[in-house]
C-alpha cells in the first residue's frame, strides 16, 4: 500500500469517527433505535418514536429525537402536540438520583437513577424549555438552564451545554418518553437505556417506582387531562 493510499485511508477513518456534533472537541455518537408501531396509548394521536440519538463532545451534548410522522410543537397550543421528557443519568449510577419518567409512564424499565431532565412539557412563551437538576436533599428539581428545541419534519433536536449538566463529562445514560398532553404513547429504548460512553452496563436493571422521589412526576400525564397547553 502506498503512502498516498495510507494517508487517504487515515482521513477517511478520521471523518467516519468524528460524529455529527455541533460543539467542540471529539464527538461520540450513540443511538437507541425504536421499532415503529409499538405505541401503547389509547387515544387517536400516537406519537411513535424511531430513535433517540445523543452526540457527546467536550462542550456538551446534541440530541435528536426521530418519529414516524412530522412532529407538532406544543407552541401550536394543540393538546395533540409532542410532549415528553428526556432523562439523564449523568453518573451512570442507578443508586443515585430519582426514578425515571420512563419507568413511571412507560411499559419498560430504564435501569437509571435520574440526575437531570430535559422537560419537554414545560414550554414557555418564548418556546424555551428547562433543563432540570434533581436535588436529592429535598426531592425537588431546580432549573439549571433553558433551550429552544428545533422541530423539523419528523425530528426534534437541540443542544445542552456541559454547564447545564453539572459540568459532567458527557458520558451518560439516557431514555425518553413522549406522548400528547393527555397521555404517554412511546418510550425509547423499549428496555434499558441509551449509553453514551462510560463503563456502566446498558442493560435493564429493575428500579421500583415505589422509590419515586419528587412531585414533578405527578404533575405530568396523571393530570394532563385537566391541563391546557402552557398552563
Amino acid at each position: 500500500m502506498t503512502r498516498r493510499t495510507l494517508s487517504a485511508l487515515a482521513v477517511t477513518l478520521l471523518i467516519s469517527c468524528s460524529g455529527s456534533s455541533t460543539g467542540p472537541g471529539s464527538g461520540l455518537t450513540a443511538t437507541a433505535t425504536d421499532p415503529s408501531g409499538d405505541t401503547y396509548g389509547v387515544l387517536a394521536v400516537q406519537w411513535d418514536l424511531t430513535a433517540l440519538t445523543i452526540t457527546r463532545d467536550s462542550g456538551g451534548i446534541d440530541f435528536t429525537i426521530d418519529f414516524t410522522s412530522n412532529v407538532l410543537s406544543p407552541m401550536s397550543r394543540d393538546s395533540d402536540a409532542v410532549y415528553g421528557e428526556i432523562d439523564f443519568d449523568t453518573d451512570q449510577n442507578i443508586a443515585t438520583g430519582t426514578t425515571s419518567f420512563v419507568d413511571v409512564f412507560g411499559p419498560g424499565s430504564s435501569g437509571m437513577g435520574v440526575d437531570y431532565v430535559l422537560d419537554l412539557f414545560d414550554y414557555k412563551a418564548d418556546s424555551m424549555v428547562p433543563v432540570l437538576r434533581y436535588n436529592p436533599s429535598d426531592s425537588t428539581y431546580s432549573t439549571i438552564d433553558s433551550l429552544r428545541p428545533v422541530f423539523s419534519g419528523k425530528r426534534i433536536s437541540g443542544r445542552i451545554p456541559r454547564s447545564a449538566l453539572g459540568n459532567d463529562d458527557g458520558f451518560l445514560n439516557a431514555a425518553i418518553v413522549v406522548g400528547t398532553l393527555r397521555e404517554p404513547t412511546d418510550i425509547a429504548p423499549n428496555s434499558g437505556h441509551l449509553k453514551v460512553g462510560g463503563t456502566a452496563p446498558a442493560g435493564p436493571v429493575m428500579r421500583s417506582v415505589t422509590a419515586l422521589r419528587g412531585i414533578l412526576h405527578q404533575e405530568r400525564w396523571s393530570t394532563g387531562k385537566n391541563r391546557k397547553p402552557h398552563d
